[in-house]
């Protein structure tokens, strides 16, 4: 239920090209996120709908804070205004790096998702969770060796073979 939740948040507030990714952007997206670098979203083709992310966000982010609010207010009521103040900054401060965390979990959501897609489409007989190590390794000896992108997927393919 969790995972089609998220599904349909990553779907509503991403716009996923349907143009394929080169093969040599896709090995390189692949090599960022193993290395937990941020992937350039136009690389893997799709692109963060601010509006709408706010706007999930808020939605899921008053799930938590009405409940919290309804139980936390008379203790408000008793402190000092000052005091609530200070609370209100921090909490907001709190909310801001929450969304940044948000964002970051979807883009590596929506990155993950775009690769598969686009590894299905370059590899097709070389399933990603059996094959994506091997050709990690390929592909960074490949860099090592300049392999040019225009002969880098008969260069992988090869080396399969080998293997």
């Amino acid at each position: 239920m969790f995972e089609k939740l998220k599904d349909s948040i990553i779907q509503y507030i991403y716009n996923i090209s349907q143009q394929p990714v080169k093969l040599h952007e896709l090995l390189e997206a692949k090599r960022l996120y193993d290395d937990g670098m941020k992937i350039e979203d136009s690389k893997l083709g799709f692109r963060l709908k601010k509006g709408r992310a706010y706007v999930v966000f808020l939605i899921l982010i008053h799930i938590f804070i009405v409940p919290i609010a309804f139980v936390t207010h008379h203790l408000f009521i008793l402190l000092d205004c000052h005091a609530a103040i200070i609370i209100a900054i921090i909490f907001t401060a709190f909310l801001f790096g929450l969304f940044s965390c948000f964002k970051d979990w979807t883009r590596d959501r929506v990155s993950m998702i775009r690769i598969k897609q686009m590894w299905r489409l370059h590899f097709p007989h070389f399933p990603y969770d059996e094959f994506e190590e091997d050709i990690s390794k390929i592909y960074k000896v490949a860099l090592e060796e300049d392999i040019k992108n225009i002969d880098l997927e008969r260069y992988i393919l090869d080396s399969l073979s080998n293997t």
